[in-house]
């Protein structure tokens, strides 16, 4: 073995050594590019304008075929264009050109390229007939993919005398030049190769070069098997998928050499020694049971950079074929930030497309025998210093791949590729009874289950967890899978889904899990981390939502909901006044909605919870004011009954009510503001608060410098004061001007009807 076979992995070692690894005809290896010759009467040629081309080819003939092409175009990306200073060559179309092969000739040609190229079959289709006079030439480019099963070009020169013309083809680091000049031609001189190679034909320095351009075509058949797999072999791939004889659920991936596109990405079109290597991993993969798949992978590296040039934020694709070549000039990549892989467009043994998302991986996962570099480089971008970090140059990398997975492995990736499908099929296990392989399945996509449980569209899911929560052989799995689920997105048609989970694993555990939801959203001391919050985290349909939950999960439930209750309330005491007054309305519709939920109880239970719910009530007068609540009593559903709690909540708010109207009320100009909650009381807010307590009616005008100006409006902001403020831009400084409200009385009068209407409807 060899010092740099010595640095391979087993399983690649063994690729090299396996029977695969020397083609039969005397190949070493399949090659990307392959040359040989015909007789000259192997193949005879008619042009409609001009005839029979001679052998050789006359400079009479040359020209009139020159004359009878038209400037040849070139792909670029989607399109076709012209343009002489990348491509400059005569062309004649196939339509045009008659050819007339010698018995068995095309059939040993077509063998040969095979051959040479370690393909099974290759068929050769003319494409064109290509004239090249003094000074012309075409630039480094790669053919597109001009047919289902193209994967190269074959070009064919026609004897001719001329000098230069050298076709250069090159693969990676590896260059070969096909030198066509003659002047004596013995025989018809081809040259074959893939199509992922970039190629030019440099300047014809005199004379003519004409040759006609076939493209090579793989059969559509599957893929043809290999030779018998090496033990060597199947005992690299077992230790690497199937570590101690317990099957990995992480992928192995082996990078392809040749370039491949979403069209050329096939079993039977694969090339050179991809071909052999994919042939012997695949045969080895189907005697240990192992799944394969192709697809293309995506590599992105992230470098620090030193030494850059002076453009910024630049980004630069290597498809654009741009001449911007000096392009971060200077900037070098130095040390290794972070890298990944993302395997996408995938087809499976059968060749088909699957409808997958991409599989992220880490790329020092995947082996091959050619290191990801610029040959597979197709974008790349500089970020100068920003302050915050330095410099740093990104690359992409485009690269075709081998997948490898055990069965175990397929599944769990299935939760990343295909997570609807996947979910399904688990479902159908946990419905099979087979609770051991279900949390076997489970292991490898466990952590896409609870990304999935956590999303935007996670209640859809729902039933489908439950059903794997309850078939799960472990209760705290079971636990942790459902944990993530945000609860409060649920509804009433939730209702059974909890049933089948309290009935397969009780209601301690539902409890545990009614934990979990409520827990989390309570800080230390259980105080409510986000008190500005609109509502208390549950199902917005409280109500409806309990009714619909099993009677197990009842008590449970709503002795979470009562700890965010009172969590949530504690928290909005401490929040600004403008900000209580702003939530008053849908604060009292979540208590009422809350005490509603709480019919469901037994009858000790509710009376209990009552209770605790009208003391709320009682201590916290800033968010439930007694004069507040009459339309939330009113409104309670008569199926709670008489409760002592609520009874003496109700005399409570009876009295309140009545005080208030024994209150003498205010003459019409008496513009005394009560009630606000002032939040400072420096001397410019004192002021502000003596004159809204005073009966005067007319504005308030204090001069003072906008720091002053922007405090005391904020500060009647915060407080929720009802009143006016304006800046009148005269003198130095200017105005702050405070108006009180101008409907005031009229206010006074119609809360003043809303208590006696609400006394009365109380006292009926």
């Amino acid at each position: 073995m060899s010092d740099a076979d010595a640095t391979l992995s087993p399983i690649l070692q063994a690729l090299q050594r396996g029977p695969h690894a020397q083609p039969a005809g005397g190949y070493s290896r399949a090659g990307f590019c392959a040359q040989g010759q015909l007789p000259l009467d192997a193949l005879g040629v008619e042009v409609t304008a001009c005839g029979a081309l001679a052998r050789p080819l006359g400079a009479a003939q040359a020209e009139a075929l020159q004359a009878a092409s038209s400037p040849a175009p070139f792909g670029h990306r989607e399109a076709t264009v012209l343009d002489k200073r990348v491509r400059d060559t005569g062309r004649i179309t196939a339509a045009d050109i008659t050819l007339h092969w010698a018995e068995g000739a095309l059939a040993a040609l077509q063998a040969e390229v095979a051959q040479a190229l370690g393909q099974a079959a290759l068929e050769l289709r003319l494409h064109d007939l290509l004239v090249y006079g003094p000074g012309q030439f075409f630039k480094p480019h790669q053919d597109t993919e001009k047919h289902p099963g193209m994967v190269g070009t074959l070009v064919l020169v026609w004897p001719s005398a001329h000098l230069g013309g050298t076709l250069a083809v090159q693969h990676g680091a590896d260059r070969t030049l096909f030198a066509s000049q003659h002047l004596q031609a013995p025989a018809l001189r081809w040259c074959a190769f893939y199509a992922d190679c970039r190629h030019e034909v440099l300047p014809v320095e005199e004379g003519w070069r004409v040759v006609l351009s076939f493209d090579l075509v793989v059969p559509a058949e599957p893929l043809p098997r290999g030779p018998a797999p090496s033990p060597a072999l199947l005992q690299a791939l077992r230790d690497q998928l199937m570590p101690g004889g317990e099957p990995s659920t992480a992928p192995w991936v082996f990078l392809l050499e040749h370039e491949y596109s979403q069209h050329g990405l096939r079993w039977n079109l694969l090339k050179g020694d991809d071909r052999a290597h994919v042939q012997a991993l695949v045969a080895a993969a189907a005697e240990l049971g192992l799944v394969a798949h192709l697809a293309l992978a995506e590599i992105h590296e992230s470098w620090t950079a030193i030494a850059p040039d002076s453009r910024r934020g630049r980004y630069r694709s290597y498809d654009d074929d741009d001449d911007d070549d000096d392009y971060g000039e200077g900037a070098e990549p130095d040390e290794l930030i972070d890298d990944d892989m993302l395997l996408d467009f995938w087809v499976d043994a059968r060749g088909r497309v699957l409808q997958r998302a991409a599989l992220r991986v880490r790329p020092d996962a995947a082996e091959s025998f050619f290191d990801t570099g610029e040959d597979y480089l197709v974008g790349e971008e500089y970020e100068g210093y920003m302050g915050n970090y330095g410099e740093t140059l990104d690359y992409w990398y485009h690269r075709a791949a081998l997948v490898l997975q055990t069965p175990q492995a397929q599944e769990a990736s299935r939760f990343t590729t295909e997570f609807d499908a996947a979910l399904h099929d688990a479902v159908a296990l946990a419905r099979s009874g087979q609770p051991a392989a279900l949390a076997e399945r489970l292991r490898g996509g466990w952590r896409e289950l609870q990304q999935h449980a956590r999303g935007q569209d996670a209640r859809r899911h729902l039933a489908a967890y439950a059903e794997l929560a309850a078939a799960l052989p472990d209760a705290e799995r079971a636990l942790e899978l459902c944990r993530p689920f945000d609860w409060t997105q649920f509804t009433a048609q939730d209702g059974p889904t909890l049933a089948l989970l309290a009935e397969q694993r009780g209601a301690p555990w539902l409890q545990s899990l009614f934990d979990a939801w409520t827990q989390p959203v309570l800080g230390p001391g259980q105080e409510w981390r986000w008190a500005g919050m609109d509502a208390p985290p549950w199902p917005q349909d409280l109500d409806a939502f309990v009714a619909a939950c099993p009677p197990a999960a009842i008590a449970p439930l709503l002795q979470g909901c009562e700890a965010i209750w009172q969590a949530w309330n504690a928290g909005q005491v401490s929040v600004k006044p403008a900000r209580r007054h702003e939530l008053q309305a849908r604060r009292l519709q979540q208590a009422a909605q809350f005490a509603a939920a709480l019919q469901y109880l037994d009858a000790p239970q509710q009376a209990r919870a009552l209770q605790r719910w009208a003391d709320d009530m009682h201590v916290k007068p800033s968010l439930y004011p007694l004069l507040d609540l009459p339309e939330l009593l009113q409104n309670l559903p008569t199926t709670i009954g008489r409760h002592n709690a609520l009874d003496a909540l109700r005399g409570a708010v009876v009295v309140a009510l009545q005080d208030a109207l024994k209150t003498p009320e205010l003459p019409a100009h008496n513009h005394r503001l009560d009630g606000i909650e002032w939040q400072c009381r420096c001397g410019d807010c004192s002021k502000v608060i003596a004159w809204a307590q005073g009966s005067d009616g007319a504005p308030l005008t204090l001069a003072m410098a906008e720091g002053l100006r922007s405090h005391v409006e904020q500060q009647l902001k915060d407080a929720a004061a009802p009143l006016r403020c304006e800046t009148l831009r005269q003198g130095r400084p200017y105005k702050l001007v405070i108006h009180k409200p101008a409907d005031l009385h009229a206010t006074r009068q119609a809360r003043r009807a809303q208590w006696a209407r609400d006394l009365a409807a109380l006292q009926s």
